[in-house]
């Protein structure tokens, strides 16, 4: 039976896997770089988000830093993870548009 602590701090086994499997998925090497993390590569995503970018493309900048399809699609999953999805920068209309 789980004690009152547990169910106060969400801490059941569902939530344990959780952050086990997101553990394991961030300790993850990058191919082809090695020495390289997955939590590497999403702090450098972060890092380069926090630049002031109005919308920032995380495949594209991933893809000109030269990472495979695989690492794109875990570091675009691991940032949308509850969250809702990230919208495609999209140019605006003239009238809408600030220089």
């Amino acid at each position: 039976m789980p004690s009152s602590m547990e169910t106060w701090t969400g801490d059941d086994d569902l939530s344990r896997q959780r952050r086990k499997r997101e553990a394991r998925l961030l300790d993850g090497e990058v191919p082809d770089f090695p020495g390289l993390t997955v939590a590497d590569v999403v702090a450098d995503v972060l890092a380069a988000s926090n630049e002031g970018h109005a919308t920032f493309d995380v495949p594209n900048y991933l893809v000109e830093r030269g990472h495979t399809s695989a690492t794109i699609t875990t570091v675009v999953e691991y940032l949308q993870r509850d969250r809702p999805p990230l919208r495609a920068a999209a140019p605006c209309a003239p009238a809408e548009c600030h220089d």
